[in-house]
Order: structure tokens, then sequence, then C-alpha cells
């Protein structure tokens, strides 16, 4: 009893970390998409150019790591 416990919490928590890590890259797919914009129109007047490519950088940093973690969860099955 305490093992099918167990192993349904694990399957839940896979299954919110699958669904976190799915909306963090969703998310950060379209701040990506929202910086390429700005970028190409000059700026959108709050940000300088040169500030949102390094914000987009670190974004496509950032996305390529929760990529990579939720790869991780798709196998941990």
């Amino acid at each position: 009893m305490l093992l099918i416990l167990v192993m349904q919490m694990n399957k839940y928590i896979k299954e919110r970390a699958r669904h976190k890590a799915f909306a963090k890259i969703s998310f950060l797919q379209l701040e990506n998409r929202t910086y390429k914009r700005d970028i190409k129109a000059g700026g959108d007047g709050r940000l300088s150019v040169d500030l949102l490519q390094r914000c987009l950088s670190s974004n496509e940093n950032e996305l390529l790591t929760w990529q990579y973690i939720a790869k991780l969860i798709e196998i941990d099955e």
C-alpha cells in the first residue's frame, strides 16, 4: 500500500515537473520572439538594442538549459 502511494506521488511530481519545464520553455520562446521583433524595430523605446541583444542571448542560453531539463524529465520514466 505504501509503495503504491509513493509511486503515485512520484508520478504526480514528474508530471508537475514536466508541465513546469514546458511552460517555462514556451514563455522563453515567446520572450525571444519579442526580443527579436524589438531588435529588428531598433529598440522598444525603453531598452536599447544592445541591451535587448544581451537579453536575447541570455534567454537563448536559459532556453537550452530548460530544454535539457525537459529532456531529462522525459527520459526518467
